[in-house]
């Protein structure tokens, strides 16, 4: 008779799992770059729309996602050191819209500039708590002088919000 195996059993281990996701935004815009031609004295189309995503994952849905773009400074959203392109001098055209100066004051981003904030770009109402909305930007100069000659340069910076 072969002789009997005891079976020999451990001791159960458990593992706690825990997995935190935190609500997050994020804006991404292409190109990096754009260049102004001038089409006269006074007037200058950029190279290039700007084509923006802004994308969320929220705590909860039905609450408000704002996209907006601005410059840091009021006097200077070009400048080459001395010489400068105010903000209201920049017009800002969203989707294929009527272009507006980039003097708005309050757009429900904190992060603007007041004075300097372009015409808003996404006003997401009621969104879901996941989401992703792609627009479009296109930029132009116009002065109601001409342009002083130089080498401008500046920055324009798009970000989002949620309340």
């Amino acid at each position: 008779m072969p002789q009997s195996q005891a079976q020999t059993t451990s001791n159960a281990a458990a593992v706690t799992m825990t997995f935190a996701v935190s609500s997050s935004m994020t804006v991404a815009a292409t190109p990096a770059s754009i260049v102004f031609t001038p089409t006269d004295s006074k007037n200058a189309t950029a190279s290039a729309s700007i084509a923006i995503v802004t994308s969320w994952n929220l705590a909860v849905g039905g609450g408000n996602v704002f996209t907006v773009a601005y410059f840091a400074s009021i006097p200077a959203a070009l400048t080459n050191g001395t010489l400068n392109i105010p903000a209201s001098d920049v017009f800002a055209s969203v989707n294929g819209g009527a272009a507006a100066a980039c003097t708005l004051a309050n757009v429900n981003v904190a992060a603007g500039n007041p004075g300097a904030i372009c015409p808003q770009i996404f006003g997401g109402i009621g969104v879901t708590a996941q989401g992703t909305h792609s627009d479009s930007l296109l930029l132009s100069l116009t002065s109601p002088t001409a342009f002083a000659v130089a080498n401008y340069a500046g920055t324009i910076t798009i970000s989002a919000q949620a309340t």
